[in-house]
């Protein structure tokens, strides 16, 4: 035994030898060897774990990590070893669990920001993992984090909702909603739990949420929506200001004119006593009072909008939007209800409904700072920043707009803060007409003066100062996507075409990831104006055009990308490239007009290459598109005759001509038909139906002499018995050399 225990140490010695020098062959022999005399030991495992990861036989490594973990009964240094391996190895859900298990450890030794550590780094590598999720929430409530404390409830929310524990779900959140009462993302949760829909908007763990509506502030206190919990005084400005008109209307309406009735002076006690527990802050009772006011017949603006803003303090949004609907018809009260109107909704998680609202609030303010001859423009360009911010299907830059708005409106003077802002932004207009919602999207006044002075340098093609304003513009707001727009044009007017295309599809593969389909696609269009050729961008172009319903223009793009296979002379994939668009073309909004122009240029290439089968079947389709167009007849015609197919060709004559006909179009016949028997003077179809016109017409001479030469066609071609029914023909219309053409006839009798 003490043998075996010498040889255990001097193996184990010689592994850790080997380790230190690097030969790491070496050590897993020797450490295999102590495994081999004390297999319950961990440190021959931790060493073989050591070496083995040494080489990058991770799975290995692993495992033995594991073996000295067992042995050790949980030593914390080897489950470090194995949670590291498990991540390393891309096992990272096995990684989350270890780290937890670690976390658990820490704990009991009563080092909690170790266990903490462990635990945040679990719910990173496993968002999935509810223990961690739970034990983090219940530290954070501890310790008053609340912001991180909710996070993690709506992570515990968002866990048990998947696993179709809805009830438990709801609770998770009803503890969230305890710690924050206006948290909107767990009111959005909330709702997303009773209509059985995923939670989707909530982050994986500690920190910010993603898209979320609060914002953690350094001092751990949440903005946003949470503002609510503070004091009415410390509103946004308009919000104060209206409350105060409503304090006073209603109060003014007490001391009204005239006698007062036994019902006036009702109403008045009622109005009376509402004020007066709004006044002293007791709203429940004030907001019973404000019920009655208005059953008693009092439905003026401010008793709706008082009402609203005390539902809206006691999170009762649904109806606080319904006071406020009713508030906002009144042009008194229509600024600051909308801006109620956004709040409430933005609590809800109804992003886009917020976003309306708010920009019907920028819009009032706005539209009191330009002329009147403005004011059209001004709407329209109010209408295209509501498209593109509720357009992204992303929370993050429409809430990073209303969080701009609520900071602007939010202090006293707003109004003489507006009015610098209309200044300054028509100093540095470049059309004319900005608004105050460009100021808000960029962040920062600094970044509109950039791009205004990049505009202005690249107009005296100043381009390299030019671009140094637009790269300014980017560093002060780099999400500011003007801001990269306008340095791609820059480029590109400075000629770095190829650069100023590379800016662009990065600007649009922002756009995408940003859900602005449009900014996208403009973005992918500028990016072909500077590269025509590029056909692998036009392609992109294309399929983001398709997908998105957009069928005509990306028909055009077709057009263009077949075009430009053409000038490659790669005829080929052009043709090909003209075939796809034909599939595509039944979607489009004039379907039939695409249809005709694509096949017409699959077409024309098959005729160019004299591929008569591939152009008869375009011209086929086209025929049944187009059938008034004589080109598309008399092509048809001419493919068949060339593939053989006589009878089919004079088929399809007979129908263009009947036709032609049937809508007033018959003097077109003759010289059709003229010339079909030009080119082709010996198909007797043709003669025969020509002939016969020019019978009817009385035009004998013609007749005889298209006969002739389809009989001089047959004599040559030795086709006597037809050539003998042609001369009878011409002997039938009493030519003045009948004697000559009866002759004739007698010798190819004999």
């Amino acid at each position: 035994m003490a043998s075996n225990r010498a040889r255990y140490e001097e193996a184990l010695n010689n592994g850790h030898s080997y380790i230190w020098d690097e030969k790491w062959e070496a050590a897993i022999k020797e450490f295999e060897v102590a495994a081999r005399l004390a297999p319950h030991e961990p440190a021959p495992y931790d060493g073989l774990g050591t070496a083995y990861s040494k080489i990058a036989q991770l799975e290995q490594a692993l495992q033995n990590f594991k073996l000295a973990a067992r042995y050790s009964r949980g030593d914390i240094i080897y489950l470090r070893q194995v949670a590291d391996a498990q991540e390393r190895l891309g096992h990272l859900s096995e990684a989350g669990k270890t780290y937890m298990a670690i976390g658990e450890v820490e704990l009991n030794r009563r080092r909690l920001n170790d266990a903490m550590d462990n635990w945040l780094r679990a719910v990173r590598l496993e968002p999935d993992l509810l223990k961690a999720h739970q034990r983090l929430a219940s530290i954070y409530e501890r310790q008053g984090v609340v912001p991180n404390a909710v996070n993690e409830y709506l992570a515990i929310a968002r866990i048990l909702n998947t696993q179709a524990e809805h009830e438990k779900a709801m609770q998770a959140c009803q503890l969230a909603l305890r710690l924050d009462p206006r948290n909107a993302d767990v009111l959005t949760a909330i709702e997303m739990i009773k209509s059985g829909k995923p939670i989707t908007h909530v982050s994986g763990g500690t920190g910010p949420l993603i898209g979320s509506v609060g914002m953690v502030t350094q001092e751990g206190d949440v903005g946003g929506l949470s503002s609510w919990s503070k004091k009415r005084a410390e509103a946004a400005s308009p919000v104060q200001d209206a409350h105060r008109m409503a304090m006073e209307q209603l109060a003014g309406d007490l001391f009204g004119d005239g006698e007062p009735d036994a019902r006036m002076l009702k109403r008045s006690a009622l109005v009376s006593q509402a004020l007066d527990y709004q006044t002293r802050g007791m709203i429940n009772e004030a907001i019973s009072a404000y019920e009655q006011v208005i059953a008693a017949g009092v439905n003026n603006a401010a008793a709706h909008f008082n009402l609203g803003l005390l539902y809206q303090d006691k999170l009762r949004f649904e109806e606080a939007i319904h006071e406020f609907e009713v508030a906002v018809k009144d042009h008194e009260y229509r600024l600051a209800s909308h801006f109620s109107l956004g709040e409430c909704y933005r609590a809800r998680g109804h992003i886009d409904k917020a976003i309306e609202h708010f920009i019907n609030v920028l819009k009032i303010v706005d539209l009191g700072t330009v002329q009147h001859s403005q004011a059209d423009r001004l709407i329209e360009l109010y209408g295209n920043l509501a498209e593109g911010l509720t357009a992204q299907g992303e929370r993050d830059q429409a809430t990073s707009f209303a969080n701009a708005l609520v900071e602007f409106l939010s202090h006293k003077g707003w109004e003489d803060k507006v009015k610098a802002a209309r200044s300054r932004l028509d100093a540095i207009s470049d059309a004319g007409m900005m608004t105050l919602g460009d100021m808000l999207t960029a962040g920062s006044e600094q970044v509109l003066e950039s791009l205004y002075l990049s505009q202005e340098y690249a107009r005296r093609q100043m381009y390299d100062t030019a671009i140094e304003e637009a790269y300014r513009a980017i560093q002060l707001s780099y999400d500011y996507l003007p801001a990269h727009v306008q340095l791609g044009d820059v480029l590109g007017k400075q000629g770095r075409r190829e650069t100023a295309a590379s800016k662009f599809i990065t600007i649009a593969e922002t756009y995408q990831v940003r859900g602005d389909v449009n900014g996208a696609i403009l973005a992918y269009g500028r990016a072909v104006e500077f590269t025509p050729l590029d056909l692998a961008i036009r392609s992109r172009l294309i399929e983001l055009l398709k997908r998105h319903g957009q069928i005509d223009r990306a028909l055009e793009h077709f057009l263009a990308m077949g075009e430009a296979y053409y000038q490659l002379a790669q005829v080929d994939k052009a043709r090909d490239t003209y075939q796809t668009a034909v599939k595509l073309a039944p979607r489009a909004e004039e379907s039939a007009k695409w249809q005709v122009k694509l096949l017409r240029l699959t077409a024309d290439i098959d005729m160019q290459r004299f591929d008569w089968r591939r152009a008869l079947t375009a011209y086929k389709e086209l025929r049944k598109l187009d059938p008034g167009d004589e080109r598309t007849a008399i092509t048809l015609v001419d493919l068949y005759y060339k593939v053989g197919q006589p009878v089919n060709a004079v088929t399809e004559l007979d129908d263009y001509l009947k036709q032609l006909v049937r809508s007033g179009r018959g003097a077109k016949v003759v010289g059709i038909l003229e010339d079909m028997v030009r080119q082709r003077p010996s198909d007797p179809n043709l003669v025969e139906r020509l002939s016969r016109l020019y019978v009817q017409q009385k035009r004998i001479t013609e007749a005889i002499e298209v006969l002739d030469k389809l009989g001089e066609a047959q004599l040559e071609a030795n086709d006597t018995k037809n050539a003998i029914e042609t001369i009878e023909k011409i002997v039938a219309l009493g030519p003045p050399n009948t004697a000559s053409y009866q002759q004739l006839l007698s010798q190819l009798r004999q």
